[in-house]
């Protein structure tokens, strides 16, 4: 199998320049400008279950994936137009999954488990085990926001670790060692053995053994230009990467990557596939016209898009979804709709690393006016769904966090898969 990628060529002769925007580490999209266009002939009879915009699901045998439209077996011929496939999930196992591997974290939320990291003239080189065959790939830095080299033991170790990622101040790489320790700097050279760190103008030299995690300068990400329409691939060995000029023949999926180039998998190793095109258009997308925070005491929080409140993966009773909002209560966000937006849809709740805590009451506003409210929902509630919202005529939708009875404690309000499906008559 292949990775390929074109840009190297040039990268040896750039340094991490244009300081674009801070790079998140857990919004899980990459907002790429290039459309998709999907092609197959499917020899294998992949078992897939297809949920279109509707939510509507139907299961069978891929016969084709085409440019235009999808047909799956079921056991009668269906026939879906792309635009109206909201996912596709194929029957493939986990037993590739190792959330203990080494992972690097991409610009816009993309992530491999990659083994064998190392840095030199500006390229991140890694091998991927999922690739049928051990292929060295190389990644220009602008495109790498962390390498986590050896995970911490316990999930809240790991989520303080991407906490003070995101939180940490630019202008620096900042190393994190098992021992606890902060080195802030700029990354030369990474090897086997050692890597070098500038600090204050002096080449400081650490072991590789004592090293934990990379953050590279946010302020050197490069940060992708939204498009509405891309595919977002899940990966049976935990890996996510968004793609475009997607081709499946036979058994082998071919896609473009913007940080790996062109990419070659055995389809065996694609668990899902999200696609998000004209009509089904995820409400992170959107610019905010206002958010409002009314604390509880004098505590502080950000509306996250792509992630939950404290910056990790949007999950609820142990379902991991690809887009939403991290929210806090109390919180009122508003958007500007452009009048081509049919519905909303949305699952909230009270995102897992609340432990059960927490409680809230979601609600939906179109100009102003009440349309949706959840009942008290706490860490414990089953997540919900919000059904579809009619949008239609609608100028500005707000979406809102109230407290619950327990005031604002753990109070980790999460709306996922929070998309906006567009008119096709628009």
């Amino acid at each position: 199998m292949l990775i390929s990628c074109p840009a190297v060529q040039k990268c040896g002769d750039l340094r991490r320049s244009t300081s674009l925007r801070t790079a998140s580490l857990f919004p899980f999209l990459v907002l790429l400008s290039l459309s998709v266009g999907i092609t197959s002939n499917v020899d294998a009879a992949e078992t897939v279950t297809v949920t279109d915009i509707s939510g509507i699901k139907s299961s069978g045998q891929l016969r084709t994936w085409s440019a235009e439209q999808l047909i799956v077996a079921s056991p009668d011929e269906l026939t879906y137009h792309q635009a109206d496939v909201r996912s596709i999930t194929f029957e493939h196992d986990f037993s590739n999954l190792k959330n203990n591997e080494p992972t690097v974290w991409l610009a816009g939320g993309d992530r491999i488990h990659a083994r064998s990291a190392t840095v030199g003239n500006d390229l991140l080189s890694v091998s991927w085990p999922l690739l049928e065959q051990a292929v060295l790939t190389k990644i220009p830095l602008e495109e790498v926001v962390a390498m986590i080299i050896d995970w911490p033991a316990t999930a809240a170790e790991r989520l303080r670790l991407i906490t003070d990622f995101e939180t940490m101040p630019a202008g620096n790489d900042l190393v994190v060692l098992k021992n606890g320790d902060r080195l802030l700097g700029e990354v030369n050279q990474l090897d086997a053995a050692f890597l070098e760190l500038k600090v204050a103008g002096k080449t400081l030299k650490v072991d590789r053994s004592r090293i934990r995690a990379i953050r590279l300068n946010p302020e050197l990400m490069t940060v992708k230009r939204p498009s509405a329409r891309r595919a977002v691939l899940s990966l049976t060995d935990g890996s996510r990467l968004t793609a475009s000029q997607i081709e499946l023949k036979a058994d082998v999926l071919k896609f473009k990557s913007s940080a790996l180039g062109i990419v070659e998998l055995p389809i065996r190793a694609v668990a899902a596939c999200h696609l998000f095109g004209d009509r089904l258009i995820p409400i992170a997308d959107y610019e905010t016209v206002k958010v409002e925070y009314t604390p509880y005491f004098s505590a502080t929080w950000p509306l996250v898009r792509n992630a939950n409140v404290q910056h990790g993966p949007l999950t609820l009773r142990g379902t991991e979804f690809i887009t939403g909002l991290g929210m806090h209560s109390r919180m009122a966000v508003t958007y500007q709709l452009r009048g081509i937006e049919r519905e909303f849809q949305a699952t909230v709740g009270i995102d897992d690393i609340a432990k059960g805590g927490g409680s809230v009451i979601f609600a939906v506003e179109l100009d102003g006016k009440r349309i949706w409210t959840s009942p008290e929902l706490t860490g414990k509630s089953p997540a919900t769904s919000i059904g579809k919202v009619d949008l239609h005529g609608g100028k500005q939708l707000t979406l809102l966090v109230d407290f619950g009875e327990l005031g604002d404690v753990s109070d980790y309000a999460d709306w996922c898969d929070a998309v906006l499906i567009v008119d096709p008559a628009r």
